[in-house]
């Protein structure tokens, strides 16, 4: 669209009402009086509205000027982005080109109204992201297990909050068809955020899905995942896994990570928390690289922690992290309490600490808690509880 031009007026070849701004000077801001109008000579400015960049202004635009018409404050923020000149324009000598000129304001009502349609198109089509967006939440959510396993001797727990609308965190839990005691659990974290971590994610789950049937190694299911990913790699980015598999029956945890927060697990003899070894590379980092095992057993009364780093990573208005200590003490106090109560505990801690600071990263957490020892006629073919 052809821009308006306010030249034949006097207003460029008058310099005595032009100024000189640099890069990141602040024209005006929200609840500032409205006593100018601008038109831009020369440069970039950007027009933001409640944080949010609304419209960028280049040579030829004005600004300003519905404040000072309907004498209100501004409702918004200008900054230069270039080094820019303006012309100044007050009440008085507005409204002398008006009287002088009615060209003019022809031409002010035509800039104003194509400035408008421009935005109307911004905002038409940020809507339709909004909407696209809200459709990609729903279908993610989709992909996360609907419910936590119920079995015997046992209590699972999770929680899922994405930063944005999509995300790249995962978890899941995967019953062994061939066995009926092993439950495999997963959590994920994909490197970056919204929709192409989320599309990441999604490949990922039905890879690692594919590759639990065909293998009872934590760290085999690990390795093939990223020869996969590394063999048909179309993206930079890359994802942190921890899959274990746990047999319900004897508690035993075998585990491996790839490059993911090391596990947590709340010890109910001893009432500590202890950090459970694990290293590892990042899925789609490297070629040819092996994943180590780790073994642990679960007593009764005992609470395994699976987290991704938007727990850890948490900042507060200071800048300060929650941190694995912080962590570690939310999960002891709740470690006499029910999965779900753990869970509901970590999240409460970690809100309070950041207080009104925006999450910046994918939160999610599982929980996995031993309450008894499941005898041969409590036992439940875990196959069966997922149909």
């Amino acid at each position: 669209m052809k821009k308006t031009s306010l030249h034949g007026f006097g207003l460029f070849t008058d310099v005595s009402h032009h100024r000189d701004y640099p890069a990141g000077a602040i024209i005006f801001q929200a609840g500032d009086y409205a006593d100018k109008i601008y038109v831009v000579v020369k440069g970039e400015l950007r027009f933001t509205l409640h944080g949010n960049e609304v419209d960028k202004l280049t040579a030829g635009d004005l600004f300003g000027e519905m404040g000072v018409v309907e004498n209100r404050p501004r409702n918004g923020m200008v900054t230069a982005v270039t080094n820019c000149t303006l012309i100044l324009i007050d009440r008085l000598r507005f409204a002398a080109l008006i009287r002088q000129h009615p060209g003019f304001a022809t031409r002010v009502m035509a800039i104003i109204s194509m400035r408008l349609h421009r935005r109307t198109e911004v905002e038409l089509k940020k809507r339709a992201l909004e909407r696209e967006l809200a459709i990609g939440h729903k279908m993610q959510l989709s992909l996360l297990p609907q419910k936590t396993p119920q079995i015997p001797g046992w209590q699972f727990a999770t929680h899922y909050q994405s930063a944005w609308q999509v995300g790249g965190d995962f978890y899941d839990f995967i019953p062994r068809a061939d066995n009926p005691h092993e439950l495999c659990l997963v959590i994920a974290d994909v490197t970056g955020k919204g929709v192409p971590a989320a599309l990441y994610m999604a490949v990922a789950r039905t890879l690692i899905r594919a590759e639990t049937g065909k293998s009872h190694s934590p760290a085999h299911v690990l390795q093939r995942v990223n020869e996969l990913i590394i063999n048909d790699n179309r993206s930079p980015l890359f994802l942190s896994a921890l899959y274990a598999i746990l047999d319900t029956q004897s508690g035993i945890l075998r585990y491996a990570s790839a490059g993911h927060d090391p596990p947590l697990c709340l010890r109910r003899e001893s009432g500590t928390v202890d950090e459970l070894p694990a290293k590892g590379y990042l899925l789609g980092a490297f070629r040819n690289v092996a994943f180590n095992e780790q073994e642990t057993a679960l007593a009764v009364g005992d609470v395994l922690l699976l987290y991704t780093d938007g727990v850890s990573e948490a900042r507060d208005a200071e800048g300060r992290f929650f941190g694995e200590e912080r962590l570690k003490t939310a999960v002891a106090a709740a470690g006499d309490c029910s999965a779900e109560e753990i869970v509901g505990g970590i999240v409460t801690a970690v809100t309070d600490f950041t207080g009104p600071v925006a999450q910046a990263d994918d939160l999610t957490i599982l929980v996995a808690k031993r309450v008894g020892i499941a005898t041969e006629s409590d036992t439940i073919t875990l196959y069966e509880l997922f149909r």
